[in-house]
């Protein structure tokens, strides 16, 4: 089993390099005749080679956003799914992704695009994880303490809360002046295409301090999957590890989001993925080989939404596959 868990790393391992190396190399292939013709005309040599240049610094930074968001989607999918102790349940589903979007909506209504708020994304990503973790208390305070992990009710308030949210972005959308409506759905509608290339050199130390937060605790989460009650009686604090783990989660969501947009089912792609490959209960291999699946679905993704011409988004495949693997996880759930 240990040989077998090996090659699965080693391969994973090989195709996430793989996968990097083919979306630097991407735009080089899209771009081959208008880089002969440039190198061919000698007056246009050195404004190519800084071109190729800049072109090769901004790819590296959109690799390093990727890879943060696909690390943190992988740990925390998989931290919030032994909390609940359910298998299909992601951190996306409880609306987190629709708070982003109501937050940045609300900022540019009530202060404009030109606020300081929206123009400094440093401060405006600090507002978004702030917003995010308190909503996170409130829900852990009101549903996860006083009512045990029920499940039934935690969906029912992350519909509510996303449904809510997307009423009201829409209304205040309607009312916006145009130039506004237009700044809304650039902050809403990130993907890997318009990455805030300032945003992820300053996000990165924060996401290897939540990632060392998370493996560090790979052990208690070993003991947590077993139960409330198996897990207290071990010596666990359920409930501090809990409020911690979910403001964690909060922070490594906004973290993602910012950077690349919603992943909704990436988080129930790979760590079930991970889950069926290692056929495991330890949460450090599957911490590893959750994030490098994560990388190779959100790289290959871009790579194949690029040489595809943009037709349509790496979202929105990773959207309709992770639909599918649900339906299935229902499915084979009901079945046992």
């Amino acid at each position: 089993m240990r040989k077998n868990n090996q090659k699965i790393f080693i391969l994973f391992g090989i195709l996430s390099v793989v996968a990097v190396i083919g979306y630097l190399t991407v735009w080089m292939i899209s771009k081959q005749s208008l880089i002969r013709e440039m190198y061919s005309d000698p007056s246009l040599r050195d404004v190519l080679f800084t071109i190729i240049g800049d072109i090769a610094k901004e790819r590296l930074v959109k690799v390093l956003a990727i890879v943060v968001a696909a690390v943190l989607v992988a740990h925390t999918s998989l931290v919030f799914q032994t909390m609940t102790n359910n298998r299909i349940l992601t951190p996306s589903i409880l609306g987190f992704d629709a708070i982003y979007a109501i937050t940045q909506t609300l900022i540019i209504f009530l202060l404009g695009s030109i606020s300081l708020l929206i123009q400094n994304p440093f401060i405006n990503f600090f507002i978004n994880t702030v917003i995010m973790v308190l909503i996170v208390m409130m829900m852990y305070a009101l549903v996860l303490r006083k009512n045990k992990n029920n499940i039934v009710l935690l969906l029912l308030v992350g519909m509510i809360i996303t449904s809510l949210a997307r009423s009201i972005v829409n209304f205040l959308q309607v009312l916006m002046d145009p130039n506004e409506y237009q700044s809304v759905q650039a902050l809403t509608s990130v993907s890997i295409v318009n990455i805030d290339t300032k945003l992820v050199l300053w996000v990165l130390p924060v996401m290897i301090v939540m990632v060392g937060y998370f493996i560090s605790r790979s052990r208690i989460y070993d003991v947590i999957q077993l139960g409330e009650t198996s897990a207290i009686n071990l010596g666990v604090s359920y409930q501090k590890e809990t409020r911690l783990d979910l403001i964690m989660i909060a922070i490594s969501i906004a973290i993602s989001t910012a950077l690349v947009g919603p992943l909704s089912f990436l988080g129930l792609i790979v760590v079930n993925s991970a889950r069926e490959l290692l056929k495991t209960y330890k949460h450090l291999p599957l911490f590893i080989l959750s994030s490098l699946i994560a990388i190779v679905f959100l790289v290959f993704g871009q790579v194949i939404i690029e040489l595809t011409g943009y037709q349509t988004t790496v979202v929105t495949l990773i959207s309709f596959a992770g639909g599918i693997y649900m339906i299935y996880l229902i499915l084979k759930e009901n079945k046992l």
